[in-house]
Order: structure tokens, then sequence, then C-alpha cells
């Protein structure tokens, strides 16, 4: 079986169900209230072994309440967590407010903020690919990325990376060293709103941002497009595929799953186009619930995939 790994955040999602947001001041009564394990790192490494992926998760909480509830709950579903550090400080803690199926976050990054490539132990990575994402929210690991990935390369490992959205809005110096990582990026999942800010042209089509990404060196990008689909580009392959019909309650964490249903079929050497649509069937089962209980498992996305005319993973 393939090995994956992945490097990043790891915290917990506090989650309420809201008509509307409240006014200064004033306070609303939320109709649900959640508590689910979160960070896009740990989400990806959870939805992997969901799916029946050989999965190491490397990353930083506190000794507390929220990371001691993360780790079980990973731990529960067969992630390997030993490379998770504990410390003394803060486990990242995530308010989502939600409103239909739109969410707002409020964030502390916690221990997040201060992973570093020190906290890393380099020899432990077992993978055949380790995905990184939340690059804008992961501080003390941004500036060596590019570093990072060299060492991963020269270890024989692929690099699959995802930014996620920058709170801070897209500035010049959290952009610029980008330029610097995607040149060594074996697959790059953007949505088409980070593509777009990253570039810095609100009106490229995916097409148009994957050729970009594709000029400066990135082997396989995925341009994520929510409902819309996604636009898969290679060297010598480009194909849109479109997203799956689904009954939408939450949509949280649906980019994450959707890079573990690719990345663990990439992984396999499955077709680009097979990669994008297990993602989507991924994403698509997922977003039928919310928090971490819902993410599907491997026999969820096969019946789903056979009974759309798919070969499953």
């Amino acid at each position: 079986m393939p090995k994956i790994a992945t490097i990043g955040d790891v915290n917990v999602d506090l989650i309420a169900r809201i008509d509307r947001m409240p006014d200064i001041g004033k306070q609303v009564i939320t109709k649900d209230f959640q508590v689910h394990g979160g960070g896009c790192s740990a989400n990806f490494a959870l939805q992997c072994a969901r799916l029946g992926m050989d999965i190491q998760l490397f990353g930083k909480v506190g000794d507390d309440v929220f990371g001691t509830y993360v780790l079980v709950e990973l731990d529960d579903n067969n992630v390997n967590t030993k490379n998770v550090r504990l410390t003394e400080n803060k486990t990242g803690v995530t308010v989502a407010l939600v409103q239909g199926i739109e969410r707002s976050f409020v964030t502390f990054r916690g221990e997040n903020a201060s992973y570093n490539i020190g906290d890393i132990d380099l020899a432990k990575i077992d993978a055949d690919i380790v995905h990184l994402p939340s690059y804008f929210l992961l501080d003390g690991l941004r500036y060596d990325y590019a570093s990072l990935i060299d060492l991963l390369h020269g270890a024989g490992i692929k690099v699959s990376f995802d930014t996620g959205w920058d709170p801070r809005g897209f500035p010049k110096e959290t952009v610029d060293p980008i330029f610097d990582i995607l040149p060594k990026v074996d697959v790059f999942l953007p949505n088409i709103d980070e593509s777009r800010k990253i570039l810095g042209n609100d009106k490229l089509s995916p097409e148009e941002a994957a050729k970009i990404f594709l000029d400066m060196g990135v082997k396989v990008a995925a341009i994520k497009m929510g409902k819309d689909g996604c636009y898969v580009a290679s060297g010598s392959y480009a194909e849109f595929i479109p997203s799956f019909k689904v009954p939408v309650v939450d949509t949280t964490g649906a980019g994450d799953t959707f890079n573990a249903g690719f990345i663990s079929a990439y992984s396999y050497g499955r077709s680009l186009s097979d990669c994008a649509r297990i993602g989507a069937a991924t994403a698509g089962l997922k977003v039928g619930g919310v928090g971490w209980t819902k993410y599907p498992t491997r026999q969820n996305v096969n019946k789903f995939l056979e009974d759309n005319g798919y070969k499953g993973l």
C-alpha cells in the first residue's frame, strides 16, 4: 500500500449554526453546537485514514483538553499521530459560524503558528508523498517550505501543496515566497479564488491559472471550483471534471477531503481524471453532514462511484 504523510495544522473546530450574525453588543441563539477535530492537515489525515490509507500526521498541539480530544479522535480513526508534538502551550481552535451552507471562521492558531522545521524529525517521515496545506496559517514554517521540499525530494518523496486562504488578504510579503515553492511542487491543489489572489488577477479562468502554474514548474495543477467541479492539468493532459450533484449540509472541510481523495488515488498511480473524480466523490459525500463523523469511508466512496458508473479507489 502507498504511504502518505502530511505536515501542518491540527486544531479543534467549534461549530455553531445560526440564522444571522449578531450585531455588535448583541446576541443570537444557535440552533446547534458541535465540537470536532479540525485543521487542514488533520482533516486530510483523517480522511486518508478513512479511505484505508497508511497516513502519518506531523504537527503540534497543546497538552490541554482540546489537544487530548483531537489526538484521541485521530488515533481512533487509525491516523498515525506519533509525530504530533505536545507542548505546554495552547492547541489551535477555530470557531465556525454556519448560516445555511455558508460559513465564517474565527481562528486562534495556537501551536500551529509556532510550528517550524525544527519541530519535524525528517528521519521519521515514511511516505511516498507528503501533503503540505495551510501555508498562510503556519508562520513558523512558511519560509522553510522550499528547503523542506528539497529535503523531501532528496529522499525520493513527492510533495502536494495547498496554500489555503490567506486571512491577511494575500499581501506581497506572504504571497511572494510561494513563487519559490511552486516550481518544486508535484501536485498543487488550490481553489480558483486562491489561485486568482496568488496570481494577482481576479479574472483568470481555471484553464489560465493552471497553465501559469504549470509554466512555473508545477507538475500537476488541480484547480478546485466547489460545486462547479475541478480543472486538472499536467504537461500532457487537461480536463474539466464536474462535481457530483449531492445534498449539501456543510461545506467545511470539503477542500481537504477532496485533496485526500485525489492524493490517495494519485499515490496508487491512477489517472488524473480518476484522481479528480475520486476527490470529487469524497468531498461530495462529506458535505452531506457536519464534522469528522461524516467523512466517508473507502467503502462509502467506492459504492458512490460505482453507483454513478465510475471505478472506485
